[in-house]
């Protein structure tokens, strides 16, 4: 059974907030000390673990009770892709980000597939990596935009039979298209004029459409089944 990890809270400047417990994956050194002072000079953030390799991923999951895990693909003994498939097959609740110098779309969809949520390429920079941890617990879907790029180019404007297949309206495309590129609940609303209430219902229409349970299965599904009419 899947365990859920709370968020831990703490007061700053007179106001209850939560913390984010992050769990760091990666096998470069100089990197990694990057990474852990990032985190935790934020104040919205907890350093849960560090790591070089995901061998032991899921007894590193019981000790360190991470809210968001940053994942490389590139390491020692198994893959950061392999990883995430280890981790989500025990905790479901967890999100991944990966943060990886691939961007080739083997490894995006991979990734995704495997049941990560984000999809960072290194070269974006320490505050875009920050911003994707507090976007992504909030429902988010954070990509650089190179690799947002790429999902939205196997997803956007599906043509009449594809939309007919998959059962998918073309509002309900607009938003699957607004979340590959990173956008949360929140954002796909405003940039579309509607509630987000309105968005969550869209939302939970596609899911039972496609018979998935986030947006990244469906992301990956519409790309699945894109593929399969190409050949």
């Amino acid at each position: 059974m899947a365990r859920a990890f709370k968020v831990k809270s703490l007061t700053l400047a007179g106001e209850m907030t939560t913390m984010i417990r992050v769990s760091l994956y990666e096998d470069n050194e100089g990197l990694r000390k990057m990474l852990e002072a990032a985190i935790a000079s934020d104040d919205r953030l907890q350093l849960a673990g560090s790591h070089n390799n995901c061998v032991d991923i899921l007894r590193d999951i019981e000790v360190d009770q991470p809210n968001v895990v940053i994942m490389d693909i590139d390491m020692p003994g198994i893959s950061g892709i392999e990883g995430v498939q280890l981790l989500k097959s025990k905790h479901t609740d967890i999100e991944v980000i990966m943060n990886t110098v691939f961007d080739d779309d083997d490894r995006i969809f991979n990734a995704l597939q495997s049941g990560a949520t984000g999809y960072l390429l290194k070269k974006s920079g320490l505050q875009e990596l920050i911003t994707a941890i507090t976007e992504i617990v909030k429902g988010g879907s954070p990509m650089s935009p190179s690799i947002a790029r790429k999902v939205l180019s196997m997803i956007a404007n599906p043509a009449a039979a594809s939309k007919q297949e998959l059962d998918l309206t073309s509002r309900e495309i607009e938003i699957l298209d607004h979340l590959s590129q990173g956008m949360s609940y929140k954002m796909v609303a405003a940039q579309l004029h509607l509630s987000i209430d309105t968005i969550r219902s869209h939302i939970k229409k596609i899911y039972e459409k496609l018979h998935v349970h986030s947006a990244t299965e469906a992301i990956n599904k519409v790309y699945i089944f894109r593929q399969n009419r190409q050949k």
